[in-house]
């Protein structure tokens, strides 16, 4: 099989969205990121998904969301890299409070240049686990887009 391109961002969604209502799936003959979503109808341009997962089960593989726990890591690695002040404090409790995910989300988006520190971060460590996931699954493939690898 030829190597493919695929979408780094719509991977990188793909791996991200926690909410439980959409199923991706990488086609593996394409590079493309499909979707679907059997509790609301939904599927992407052509509504043939479920099937065709049926009937080519090889072609396709289901690409399961980075676990609370490395998401968790990763705002935590960024929190420690940190020198001691208050913006590594804020970010230390907005960690400890329930909510731990949004509670950062907004914390950091106040914080000017540290926000851009932490999106620096986030993507490359967010590349290193997509590299991962397509070793893993034995992928010849390529990340394109404004995440490239390079």
């Amino acid at each position: 099989m030829a190597r493919i391109k695929i979408d780094a961002d719509e991977l990188m969604m793909a791996m991200e969205d926690h909410g439980g209502f959409l199923s991706y799936y990488l086609d593996k003959e394409t590079g493309k990121i499909r979707l679907t979503s059997e509790d609301l109808g939904l599927s992407d341009e052509d509504d043939d998904l479920p099937q065709r997962l049926e009937e080519e089960p090889d072609r396709y593989v289901g690409i399961e969301a980075l676990s609370s726990h490395d998401g968790y890591r990763i705002m935590e690695d960024f929190v420690d890299s940190l020198p001691e002040g208050e913006e590594r404090r804020i970010l230390q409790q907005a960690l400890s409070w329930k909510k731990p995910f949004s509670n950062f989300k907004s914390a950091v988006a106040d914080m000017g240049p540290l926000r851009e520190q932490w999106f620096k971060l986030h993507d490359r460590r967010m590349q290193q686990e997509m590299q991962d996931w397509l070793a893993y699954h034995e992928l010849d493939a390529e990340l394109v887009g404004t995440r490239e690898t390079g």
